[in-house]
């Protein structure tokens, strides 16, 4: 999946979820990879997560993170992933590497002018955009179906594209 051999500014997402968590890593404004890090149903999920992120971080060697921000009133919902998200921006922190949370709000805002809010139509859009993921984008699902385990990493790209969208380069 690595496509480009340059250093610019690296900028890696994570998205953790019920699965582990999904991640996309940008060099500048190329897509060099994503994927999901999994942590097997009976583990402990949120310390195999912590591990698999250091060595991602280790490979990677981001200059800038991008996590999810979860607000107050929904923590306890997301109880386990909210801890894991403060988890993983500690990591960041110690690392030296640059942190930025956006909330699904603020995903949909940077979306708003395409005239997408879902996250069905903005993994879509990100498709459109990404000819790397054109043929990896979810079926629309039904109300009844769990989330389709890739929208994971759909969902760090546009985390990513947030960013891009909202600080801007430097």
């Amino acid at each position: 999946m690595n496509k480009t051999h340059g250093r610019g500014q690296r900028v890696l997402a994570a998205y953790p979820t019920r699965i582990g968590f999904g991640y996309a890593l940008y060099n500048d404004d190329t897509l060099e990879d994503w994927g999901i890090k999994w942590a097997a149903k009976g583990e402990e999920k949120n310390k195999v997560c912590v591990r698999k992120f250091k060595q991602l971080i280790e490979d990677c060697r981001p200059d800038i993170l991008i996590l999810e921000y979860i607000p107050d009133e929904l923590n306890e919902r997301r109880k386990r992933v909210a801890e894991l998200i403060n988890a993983l921006g500690q990591i960041a922190r110690v690392n030296h590497i640059r942190l930025f949370r956006y909330s699904r709000g603020e995903i949909k805002q940077a979306f708003e002018k395409h005239g997408i809010t879902t996250k069905q139509a903005i993994a879509e859009k990100i498709g459109d955009m990404t000819p790397e993921l054109q043929s990896l984008v979810p079926p629309p699902r039904k109300l009844w179906d769990p989330e389709p385990d890739a929208m994971t990493y759909f969902s760090a790209v546009s985390l990513i594209l947030t960013y891009f969208q909202f600080a801007g380069r430097e």
